[in-house]
């Protein structure tokens, strides 16, 4: 659908997307790059929320970190009191679902081809290695 260039920019946005939904405790969140399946979009982001307010919640921190790195959303569905969001960034599509909006709709399927993202590499790295800092407790005290 775009350039490499354009397809960096948008997978870095992505992952800053997945991010946003994290720090607002969404979960189950999945980055897939579908260049090869959509004419759409390069990338998706899918999370899990658990509430309409946390929906809302994710969806402004989303859109307001994108916002810093010049994006902003192409077009929107669901505002409101609707179980699922989307954003629309161009090469980039956001969906914020409830968990049983989600399981309802499937969007997992209609990717089944397409290659999953890390988007949190760093601090998955970062949690793997322990810590020299702390100490592991002593049962004796």
């Amino acid at each position: 659908m775009t350039s490499t260039a354009s397809a960096r920019r948008f997978l870095a946005a992505a992952r800053l997307a997945a991010r946003g939904a994290d720090d607002k405790k969404a979960r189950d969140i999945r980055l897939w790059d579908v260049r090869r399946l959509s004419g759409v979009a390069d990338f998706y982001v899918v999370a899990t929320c658990d509430s309409n307010p946390q929906i809302q919640a994710a969806e402004d921190a989303i859109e307001e970190s994108l916002k810093e790195k010049g994006l902003r959303p192409l077009r929107r569905e669901g505002r409101g009191s609707a179980p699922w969001r989307v954003l629309d960034f161009g090469g980039l599509v956001v969906h914020l679902l409830t968990e049983s909006a989600r399981l309802f709709y499937g969007l997992e399927r209609l990717w089944e081809g397409a290659k999953s993202m890390p988007w949190a590499e760093r601090a998955a790295r970062a949690s793997a290695r322990p810590s020299r800092s702390r100490r592991a407790p002593n049962p004796t005290r």
